[in-house]
């Protein structure tokens, strides 16, 4: 019999990943082309627009490699801009198509937290938030 994988490590990936999962299905359902990975940065420079790369990727703790790539397809979707700033740098600003879409993605978003979070208290939902940011300050 195989044992069960209960590290805290495996627990919180197997969870963020069902947890994207749920949401891209449920965007496409609604005839959304924006898997979460390009929402996280599209919601981003809704919220703070006109950032270099370099400070987009900072901001949401992923390597400029990774945002490169996404912004390409983000470009290509007609979603952002980049702005030359500099000759090595760039300022990403959203579009008014992907300013447009944000409120669309945010309905989808509350759905699928409303679904992934049901049965949890407020109070459980709270302890357990206040526990993965004392992960995150221990591990920092």
């Amino acid at each position: 019999m195989k044992e069960k994988q209960n590290t805290l490590g495996f627990l919180l990936s197997r969870a963020s990943n069902s947890m994207s999962v749920h949401l891209n299905t449920l965007l496409k359902k609604n005839g959304i082309d924006l898997p979460h990975s390009q929402y996280v940065i599209l919601k981003h420079l809704y919220d703070e627009d006109g950032i270099s790369q370099q400070e987009l990727a900072d901001k949401i703790y992923k390597d400029t490699a990774a945002i490169k790539r996404t912004l390409d397809i983000l470009e290509k979707k007609g979603l952002i801009q980049r702005i030359p700033v500099t000759m090595r740098k760039n300022s990403v600003i959203i579009t008014e198509q992907g300013k447009e879409l944000i409120p669309k993605v945010m309905d989808c978003l509350e759905r699928s937290k409303q679904f992934v979070l049901s049965g949890i208290s407020e109070q459980e939902y709270k302890l357990f938030t206040d526990i993965l940011e004392r992960i995150y300050q221990n591990t920092k």
